[in-house]
């Protein structure tokens, strides 16, 4: 990933997209495959993960990415906000239903992808929980990540449990499907936004996602206990890499 600073994209009147360097971030790689698809250039920022990247924050507010700043307008985060910007400012097949209550399911799945307390918060937590079974109290105690993410360690059977109901639901609608998608017959966010966030089920192997070696110990962590999910996760997400990403994964 050609990567600018931050002076850099000051300076710049468009789009200034801040993603995970180094990592497959699931949040920062669907939202790089949004503009892309839609064919709007961006400069992209690095956020270093674990870091308190503060000239990040004293820039845009917030120390996470993915973070969008388009032009004067104020930043943007969620993964809903960006989707709307990428279908505003972008070309070719939207990402959205026209039908309203199409529209809703995607919608709606997104949310339980990458929202909060979404499939992507709860696989978050299974890894920070096996990392703190494996620590002693002081040093999670010095790891800020901890505290930065909301990590509870009461919270990790509900978590295990909200996992596992997002993916015997999302299998199911799967497998409903007679065109491959998700909703309807062609490629949508709800789509997209699995596809990336699978990696945290199953890591998409090294040739589509050259990860490193922690890295990917610690993205393994969620399906080693979420044992028993249904293949047509990873088949839905190897035919939506396959028809329509960007391969290999660039970060």
């Amino acid at each position: 990933m050609n990567y600018v600073s931050i002076n850099e994209a000051k300076a710049d009147a468009g789009l200034r997209l801040v993603v995970n360097a180094g990592v497959p971030g699931p949040w920062s790689e669907s939202a790089k495959a949004l503009f892309r698809h839609h064919q709007v250039r961006f400069l992209a920022v690095p956020q270093i993960p674990a870091a308190a990247n503060e000239d990040l924050v004293e820039w845009t507010g917030h120390r996470n990415a993915p973070i969008a700043l388009y032009s004067a307008e104020a930043p943007i985060t969620r993964a809903l906000e960006l989707v709307q910007l990428a279908e505003r400012l972008g070309s070719g097949p939207s990402l959205l239903p026209q039908t309203r209550s199409a529209r809703i399911q995607v919608t709606g799945w997104i949310h339980e992808i990458a929202g909060e307390v979404g499939f992507g918060w709860c696989a978050r937590h299974l890894i920070f929980d096996t990392w703190a079974r494996q620590m002693d109290s002081e040093v999670r105690a010095a790891n800020p990540m901890f505290a930065a993410y909301g990590y509870d360690e009461n919270r990790q059977e509900s978590m295990l449990e909200s996992a596992q109901l997002f993916l015997r639901d999302l299998a199911g609608a799967l497998k409903t499907s007679t065109t491959g998608y998700l909703i309807g017959d062609q490629l949508t966010a709800a789509d997209l936004y699995w596809a990336y966030f699978s990696n945290l089920l199953a890591p998409l192997p090294d040739a589509v996602n050259p990860m490193q070696a922690s890295s990917r110990s610690a993205y393994e962590i969620p399906g080693q206990l979420l044992v028993g999910y249904d293949p047509v996760l990873l088949a839905h997400r190897d035919f939506i890499f396959q028809a329509h990403l960007q391969q290999p994964l660039d970060f």
